[in-house]
């Protein structure tokens, strides 16, 4: 493959704090280019151009014991790309609302809307091969989808305890999802089709607690995530339940810590998929603007599973799991430096961060 990518990004945002709330607004451009020419088994050249504009209004204030946040935005999608082009708008609708309850307890409210868009090597039209059997096939009628999250925040909070209660729930709705295909001559094909609704469910609840103030803290959070997968010729339905727990100790410029969890472990499309459980030993001690850290990750474990990968389709099985020495018993040492030097002004809540290190190319 040999190939080459142009972007253009800016964004503008404005920021003023009146009585009884503050203002924010802002604008967002962004535009690529992308030539890609495959050779050898694949033979293809694609060409895409990628345009994208949005902008937004937010207001934010406090009507104790009320605080808010209410905005709105759109968003427009133009796309070309060997022939293939849509137009693509997506309204971006944003709330918050938070309740003080009383000195310790708070109830929050979050909802918005936003815009999801292909990765710009899976619009292509290109056909590469992964293995004798399996292709990777684009697909330049991809659209974007938009996602719905809501989520819902109860929290306690007093001088030795700290919890909260957390519920997320995500809908995707038309989303790129996977999509293979089985030839007469036995070649899988995988490509990607907006297909009807992918959902995700995130429960869970948090507590820390001081057993010696600002010395030693014990904290766990636990939960369950449920992924709900509608694809146009299958349903995947899948339910894990995770786990956290760490002992912290202050012990003046030293700190002492344990952790350990589960790993996550998720069904997105027809894959199925695990993360690694992480366990770690901590120590650090903070001299000045210095830092010094010892870390001994996943002790006594020599071969440690990284991840495992299952694909659920009928017509094609495969399970894939993964060893890695390298995380396995790892002992590591971390040295920083803390730089801090000259004036500092308060500036809008608002981040500006422009990136892009997409090159477009199917692997």
């Amino acid at each position: 493959m040999d190939g080459k990518t142009a972007s253009l990004l800016t964004e503008v945002i404005y920021e003023n704090r009146l009585k009884p709330f503050t203002l924010s607004a802002g604008f967002n451009y962004s535009y690529k280019h992308t030539k890609n020419d495959y050779s050898g088994d694949a033979s293809s050249l694609t060409n895409t151009d990628n345009n994208r504009m949005y902008a937004f209004a937010e207001i934010k204030g406090m009507l104790r014991p009320l605080s808010y946040s209410l905005g709105t935005g759109a968003s427009y999608i133009h796309y070309i790309q060997n022939g293939h082009r849509y137009n693509f708008w997506t309204f971006h609708p944003k709330a918050s609302l938070t309740y003080q309850i009383n000195n310790g307890m708070q109830l929050s409210y979050t909802y918005q809307m936003q815009d999801r868009i292909s990765r710009i090597a899976m619009t292509s039209d290109a056909m590469v091969r992964t293995n004798s059997m399996e292709w990777t096939l684009g697909n330049p009628d991809l659209k974007p989808s938009r996602d719905m999250e809501h989520r819902l925040q109860l929290s306690y909070n007093n001088n030795r305890l700290q919890t909260f209660f957390d519920a997320y729930f995500k809908q995707c709705l038309k989303p790129n999802m996977a999509h293979y295909e089985r030839r007469d001559d036995n070649q899988f094909i995988y490509t990607q089709v907006n297909q009807k609704e992918i959902d995700v469910l995130d429960v869970m609840a948090y507590a820390g607690y001081w057993l010696l103030p600002e010395k030693l803290q014990i904290a766990a959070n636990g939960g369950l995530y449920r992924c709900f997968n509608f694809g146009n010729d299958y349903t995947h339905c899948y339910t894990s339940w995770y786990y956290a727990g760490s002992v912290t100790a202050y012990l003046g410029n030293f700190t002492l810590q344990g952790y350990i969890d589960n790993g996550s472990r998720f069904l997105e499309g027809e894959s199925k998929g695990y993360n690694g459980a992480y366990s770690v030993l901590k120590a650090s001690y903070v001299w000045r603007d210095w830092q010094f850290a010892l870390s001994w990750a996943n002790p006594f474990d020599n071969n440690y599973k990284a991840y495992e990968n299952e694909l659920l389709n009928r017509d094609i099985y495969k399970h894939t799991v993964g060893y890695s020495k390298g995380n396995g018993n790892q002992i590591s040492l971390n040295l920083s430096w803390r730089l801090s030097r000259g004036s500092k002004h308060k500036s809008a809540e608002k981040r500006i961060n422009l990136r892009d290190t997409d090159n477009g190319i199917i692997k």
